[in-house]
């Protein structure tokens, strides 16, 4: 299929025979528009997702239609596994923050067992997201925004190995993950700055206290 190398680079297909596993798998590539709707909550889908190119966010809706950003998709990502893998309906929805190219595979092909190497591929990508899910819960019990907004900077921090970072969130966005107005979130981060507690330009930070 049309981009088999840069597919059989993915970290899903890593130790297995990837022309094979990817068959297995009945892949289809679509493309979405910025702003278009990937997924939508209360849907099942019977296949997993990879994001080829692009970026695209996992939000979830409020009873007032209010959207908060649960998590961004990055390239080579894996996203909607979970509910496919358990065949549940969403609980979040999933749009394109960008122009975005996915590879949608069959998700009962991967939990077969029948490649263990795709099959294990597959659980770590979806332990390590659920990872930073519990972080993000570890930002929001904090008691205060200054709070959240250093809590969540210095997990950034950690899996960058210190030094200069980038968050992969703009900060409407970074807004919504924290639960806050865009407005007091940079008031935060400007006060913080001030204070020399960070150095911050756009998405770029650096903590100067560790």
């Amino acid at each position: 299929m049309e981009g088999y190398e840069e597919i059989a680079a993915l970290p899903l297909f890593a130790g297995t025979d990837a022309e094979g596993a990817l068959a297995a798998c009945k892949p289809r590539v679509r493309v979405y528009r910025k702003g278009e709707r990937i997924l939508s909550a209360g849907e099942r889908c019977a296949a997993a997702g990879v994001l080829l190119e692009g970026g695209a966010l996992i939000v979830k809706e409020d009873a007032r239609g209010d959207l908060a950003v649960v998590a961004r998709v990055g390239e080579g990502e894996l996203f909607a596994e979970a509910f496919a893998f358990a065949g549940e309906p969403l609980t979040v929805s999933v749009t394109a923050a960008e122009d975005a190219r996915v590879l949608w595979l069959d998700a009962a092909a991967i939990v077969a067992g029948h490649i263990p190497a795709l099959t294990a591929n597959a659980l770590r990508l979806a332990a390590r997201k659920n990872l930073f899910l519990t972080e993000r819960i570890e930002h929001l019990t904090r008691h205060s925004l200054r709070e959240k907004v250093l809590s969540c900077l210095r997990a950034a921090s950690r899996r960058a190995g210190g030094g200069t970072f980038t968050l992969p969130l703009g900060r409407q966005e970074l807004a919504d993950y924290l639960g806050c107005d865009r407005s007091a979130l940079s008031a935060v981060l400007s006060r913080l700055k001030r204070e020399g507690v960070l150095d911050v330009h756009k998405s770029t930070f650096r903590l100067l206290r560790p």
